[in-house]
């Protein structure tokens, strides 16, 4: 079973404005540098704007342009972020670990697989993990839900 939770569509001017303000950040940056760091190797100074650059293009990349995966496989739940055609692993908790599935309310939670956390579709999940219990926020459809509803009823 499978879900992909995409990012509601924001404007193209929004995303155009982020990046501009990042080249203009970097810009600054690289101002800075040169002004007041005389001192500094030109070659440190391109380390830094190269990892700047990956920072913020990997920033952009994640914001912008990921999704989220939900799976139940094999007993397990696993979540991946989704980024082009490539699938990133972020949680795999097996059906043991997990403890409860409800509807969300203000509470902490250690991951984050929503894009809108306000959505009336959000539900956290407990689940154990070295001994240490921790949540997560997720967006099910009812497949999803019935699913985990049913790995939780397998469990007992």
């Amino acid at each position: 079973m499978e879900q992909i939770v995409e990012r509601q569509k924001r404007s193209t001017f929004k995303t155009f404005l982020v990046i501009i303000g990042f080249v203009i950040l970097i810009d600054f940056i690289i101002f800075i540098m040169n002004r007041y760091v005389e001192d500094l190797s030109p070659y440190i100074a391109n380390i830094a704007i190269i990892f700047l650059v990956v920072i913020s293009c990997s920033f952009i990349l994640i914001k912008y342009f990921s999704k989220y995966s939900y799976i139940i496989e094999e007993g397990q739940l696993i979540f991946y972020r989704v980024i082009g055609k490539r699938r990133f692993e972020i949680l795999r908790i097996d059906r043991l670990n997990l403890i409860y599935i409800r509807p969300y309310k203000d509470e902490k939670y250690t991951y984050n697989f929503t894009f809108d956390k306000k959505g009336k579709e959000v539900y956290i999940g407990g689940f154990i993990d070295n001994n240490r219990r921790m949540n997560f926020l997720f967006n099910p459809n009812e497949q999803i839900l019935k699913g985990l509803k049913k790995m939780l009823k397998n469990k007992e």
